[in-house]
């Protein structure tokens, strides 16, 4: 039996590798039309393979994922998966490389960052992973800071965020990258230094990013400063802010 953190990282090489797969077998199509269905189609095969594996190795865990059906009874479950399998369907679909796997596992007695007690974020156009055990701490922030957000829902805030960063510290170089996962392996190789989001989107696009950037030293709150809650009724997430330490009262300081 594979331990929570094996299996995590078993979960997300396979789901990388089948997306590989797919995609040599299945080539993107031509036509932009086609891409959005091809997108769907990659994010559901991605589920149906992962969900086989968790009836192989969890047959009696709840998963909560994007492409399946809400399990109700994880609100008074102890454990519960929160996955997604393909996070960044356009990128995909459109052969870039800023798509992700997302696997978490929330644990109710977990006293880890919004009770996700393993994660792993794996990064198929690399043939990396990333994990909530082994990943590396950041560095300090980069001389002119640079801020990552969602090219299709920047946040609302970010003319305030540019004009107080540029009269903080002399610039703000602002960089469109798409999923989540991405984003924060992009903090984490140094390339970046906060991700602010206020547009909303749902529990399985944060879960495993938000441990793997917490265990790399970074913050990870809402924009009031505090912790995310996960595994609720309602899973939208309406607002995340994921920083390095010392940018965080000046972000706060930019009216976020």
């Amino acid at each position: 039996m594979l331990e929570d953190l094996e299996l995590a990282s078993h979960l997300a090489l396979t789901a990388s590798n089948a997306l590989d797969t797919f995609k040599k077998e299945n080539p993107i199509p031509s036509e932009l039309s086609k891409r959005k269905q091809y997108g769907k189609d990659a994010d559901k095969y991605s589920h149906n393979l992962l969900m086989k594996e968790f009836e192989k190795y969890r047959p009696d865990d709840l998963v909560l994922s994007e492409e399946g059906e809400d399990p109700k009874k994880r609100l008074e479950s102890s454990r519960c998966w929160i996955i997604d399998p393909l996070d960044g369907t356009f990128y995909f679909a459109n052969d870039r490389k800023d798509y992700a796997v997302h696997i978490a596992l929330w644990e109710k007695v977990s006293n880890e960052l919004s009770k996700i007690s393993v994660a792993v974020v794996g990064m198929p156009a690399y043939g990396k992973i990333y994990t909530s055990a082994s990943v590396k701490n950041v560095d300090s922030v980069n001389k002119i800071p640079r801020l990552l957000v969602s090219g299709s829902r920047p946040p609302l805030e970010m003319p305030k965020i540019i004009e107080y960063f540029d009269e903080k510290f002399g610039g703000l170089e602002v960089k469109s990258v798409g999923s989540v996962g991405a984003k924060v392996v992009q903090i984490i190789e140094g390339n970046a230094d906060f991700y602010v989001h206020t547009t909303g989107f749902y529990e399985w696009d944060l879960a495993a990013p938000l441990a793997i950037a917490h265990k790399a030293g970074l913050v990870v709150c809402d924009k009031r400063g505090e912790e995310i809650k996960l595994n609720k009724e309602n899973l939208r997430v309406e607002n995340v802010i994921v920083c390095k330490k010392e940018l965080l009262e000046e972000i706060g300081r930019a009216h976020v």
